[in-house]
């Protein structure tokens, strides 16, 4: 799909819904990250862009829908250590324009909604939210990832410790007990 397609300009700010759904109009092009608001909030820093493809049909059951791609590079804080970390961010998407909550809730599973009843429709405001729902939950740099496994294998951070508590009261079943007798009495 990106191959045929001319990224060297911006992306539309806005496309005519109307004509674009009944002309099967396909837009191409980028965003700078420093335009997505929302987005930029998530990030280290707003350098760059997201390169996006948006096409407009109508589907058999006549649903205005809105596939698209999208790509792009952006930093995010490494979780573990804490200092940026370039991450990768690529999606395909499908989705079907409605017009209230009950419309969306019949779709199939295959689609999501975006919910307009707009004459226009703003594809920097698609881009954008599609890029916050393919943000991993947790970013982290390949060698904090390595690191964490790392502590795993060689102190057996969590896994031999609760081992060895059970292993400690299955072999005294009057632990508990124990443990009742040594409290202070608070009546």
């Amino acid at each position: 799909m990106a191959e045929t397609l001319d990224f060297a300009s911006p992306l539309l700010p806005f496309v005519d819904a109307r004509k674009a759904f009944r002309h099967e109009q396909k837009v191409a092009g980028y965003l700078p990250l420093a335009t997505l608001k929302n987005l930029s909030a998530m990030l280290t820093d707003t350098e760059g862009a997201v390169k996006a493809v948006l096409s407009f049909w109508f589907d058999q059951d006549r649903r205005r829908r809105i596939d698209g791609e999208l790509w792009a590079k952006v930093n995010v804080q490494c979780q573990r250590c804490l200092e940026p970390v370039q991450i990768s961010l690529g999606e395909q998407f499908e989705l079907a324009v409605v017009s209230t909550e009950a419309m969306a809730k019949d779709l199939p599973t295959s689609l999501d909604p975006w919910l307009s009843d707009e004459e226009t429709l703003s594809p920097a405001d698609i881009v954008e939210e599609q890029l916050i729902l393919c943000m991993p939950i947790v970013s982290t740099h390949s060698q904090c990832n390595a690191a964490i496994v790392q502590d795993v294998l060689e102190k057996g951070v969590g896994i031999e410790h609760s081992d060895q508590v059970d292993e400690k009261q299955a072999s005294n079943p009057f632990s508990v007990l124990a443990t009742l007798k040594n409290k202070p009495d608070t009546h």
